[in-house]
């Protein structure tokens, strides 16, 4: 039953990050983008264990989900920083031509 509730919270991430990667990704790189989102994916995955693999051991479970809020508050502001600012001329929204040319929001 645990399984099934986690497999289904986590499958729409990896099913997100490949469908994005196919979409903005030419023809031509779109192998090793893979390769590198597959790495990325799986690295990430890694350093998550590691992370909080210790406080879960020696605090319970309370600690490790501590953990992963830290980390999801830290990305949310790296992500934010990272952003241009608004009116600095730079588009914030891609847009992709699907793979019948057009152009898509």
């Amino acid at each position: 039953m645990v399984v099934t509730v986690l497999g289904i919270a986590r499958a729409p991430h990896p099913i997100t990050v490949f469908a994005l990667t196919e979409r903005t990704v030419p023809r031509a790189g779109l192998a090793e983008a893979m390769a590198f989102a597959t790495s990325a994916i799986l690295g990430g995955q890694a350093l998550a264990v590691a992370v909080t693999g210790r406080p879960a051991e020696s605090h319970g479970p309370f600690a490790a989900f501590a953990a992963a809020r830290v980390t999801a508050a830290l990305a949310c502001v790296v992500a934010l920083a990272a952003r241009p600012a608004p009116g600095s001329g730079t588009v914030l929204h891609a847009r992709v031509e699907d793979r019948s040319g057009n152009t898509v929001p």
